[in-house]
């Protein structure tokens, strides 16, 4: 009589296609994509997209804050019940960050706006659209509605009034 092995503690799972292009596969960090960035656009462009307002204090202070953070990996552990999702505004998103405005992704991008819009959109994460951008509102609509929008409201009704 023959007995059955036992079942094997490790099982092998078919990897999934690699689907990120061979150019950005060493990209790890977001400081892999800054350096990447800093050699590829041109100098004006790059200071713009990576700077920060005035003395960058901004920036100090975000880098600082995860500076201060510790992530602890614990192995082993089932995950299949965590979620990144959040809810905002009474919409479910994918992530409980998203797309901030950027006024000059025009500058980055041809039409810039529509392709940080469908990112957003293909992610389920909210998108803001800058109220300086090269792309009228009403085509960023159509391509995600779920987009917002960052109005820069005047204080004055008769300006703000038109703008909403």
């Amino acid at each position: 009589m023959q007995s059955e092995s036992p079942a094997p503690l490790v099982t092998q799972v078919a990897r999934p296609a690699l689907t990120t292009p061979r150019r950005f596969q060493s990209l790890l960090a977001l400081d892999d994509i800054e350096a990447l960035a800093r050699r590829r656009l041109p100098r004006m462009i790059y200071g713009f997209v990576a700077g920060g307002a005035e003395t960058n204090a901004g920036i100090s202070a975000a880098r600082q804050g995860y500076a201060d953070l510790s992530l602890v990996p614990r192995t082993l552990r089932d995950v299949s019940a965590r979620t990144t999702q959040t809810e905002l505004f009474g919409k479910t998103y994918a992530a409980p960050f998203g797309v901030a405005p950027m006024g000059g992704a025009a500058m980055v991008a041809y039409r810039g706006d529509l392709a940080l819009s469908g990112g957003a959109k293909a992610m389920n994460l909210p998108m803001i659209l800058s109220a300086t951008s090269l792309v009228p509102l009403e085509e960023v609509r159509r391509d995600n509605p779920d987009a917002w929008f960052q109005a820069y409201l005047a204080g004055e009704e008769a300006r703000i009034f038109p703008m909403v």
